[in-house]
């Protein structure tokens, strides 16, 4: 089984919570077992959702850029979160 790391940039699926079925990108990584995950609409970068890694499904899509940017500590705005997801999400097959 190929396992898909939960990282900065990775984007998942939600599978538990109010939030399901939505798709959103790691912007951090918070104590095990927790990520912190914002999408630029509901959940903006400022305030990211905390959120359990076993509630959430790792996809193959995976958004560079912002990862770059948060690495190298530039501003990421709400805009570039959601310009980046449905670039993403627009060429996703779901499996």
């Amino acid at each position: 089984m190929n396992l898909i790391p939960m990282e900065v940039g990775r984007v998942v699926l939600s599978k538990a919570g109010h939030d399901q079925g939505h798709y959103y990108v790691i912007v951090s990584v918070a104590e095990s077992p927790y990520v912190m995950i914002a999408d630029g609409r509901v959940r903006k970068i400022q305030a990211p959702k905390k959120k359990k890694i076993k509630h959430l499904r790792a996809m193959p899509q995976y958004a560079g850029d912002i990862a770059e940017r948060i690495a190298s500590g530039k501003q990421v705005t709400d805009a570039d979160l959601r310009h980046a997801l449905d670039a993403i999400m627009a060429g996703a097959v779901e499996p």
